[in-house]
């Protein structure tokens, strides 16, 4: 990959200035230097090579050590700031959680409830996570025209399953198809998949809450949210009815 490409991703995904990403690879190609020919291999101007380095440092991309700069290991750097991404990230959905729920109680109440549509994977994947994280037991998934696209969507699905706090049960037609490694890492993940005729659509079932993924304009996905405790309990007896389970 190129110097520019690399510049462009450091600026793009850590909100690095030009200067800085600049500064940050000359480092990591010198290894250990002077502010001079930090400056001098980035082309960064010497007046302003200081205030970059110590940006870098509060970044906790370098340190300085007796006059010379080197930078930190971009694994351990990056790591470091992956990580401080998580907290903050699982600290803002708590609050969202937490302003949800008092919304809900200033409206109609928790147990509210009604039909929403929404519009795309991703936006299904996060209302799904949202269901199953307020509902006390496993949910229940049927994949239907999802098994086709597997390989493609499990890097999105494994982040809805590993959001599950009690594991999944996933219905799959009779003669569904499912590579082995798949399958594998799903049920590591706390995923029972058990085969069962009659599945012909992808939804879920958790408590009070049905979604239902239809295929949308131009490829994409419409999901149909069903919020309501009859039809989603009486679903969910049925679902695992096929499945041979107790109900």
């Amino acid at each position: 990959m190129s110097g520019g490409e690399l510049e462009a991703k450091l600026r793009l995904h850590l909100g690095l200035s030009g200067y800085e990403a600049r500064a940050y690879l000359a480092l990591l190609r010198l290894g250990r230097a002077q502010a001079r020919e930090v400056a001098e291999e980035s082309g960064v101007p010497q007046q302003r090579i200081y205030d970059v380095l110590r940006r870098l440092a509060r970044r906790g991309l370098a340190v300085e050590e007796r006059g010379t700069w080197r930078p930190l290991p971009p694994g351990e750097a990056l790591r470091a700031e992956a990580e401080r991404r998580l907290l903050e990230a699982r600290k803002a959905a708590a609050a969202l959680e937490e302003l949800a729920r008092e919304l809900e109680q200033a409206a109609r109440g928790p147990g509210a409830e009604g039909v929403t549509l929404i519009h795309g994977l991703e936006d299904a994947l996060a209302w799904a996570a949202a269901a199953a994280a307020r509902c006390g037991e496993r949910p229940v998934f049927t994949a239907y025209k999802s098994v086709e696209r597997l390989g493609e969507l499990w890097p999105l699905l494994r982040g809805l399953v590993e959001s599950l706090p009690h594991g999944a049960l996933v219905l799959v037609p009779e003669d569904a198809e499912i590579p082995g490694d798949l399958a594998e890492e799903a049920g590591g993940l706390g995923v029972e998949v058990r085969r069962a005729p009659c599945i012909i659509l992808d939804l879920m079932v958790a408590c009070d809450t049905t979604i239902i993924g239809l295929p949308g304009p131009g490829g994409g996905v419409v999901g149909v949210v069903v919020r309501s405790v009859e039809f989603s309990e009486a679903l969910r007896r049925r679902l695992l009815g096929l499945a041979g389970l107790h109900v």
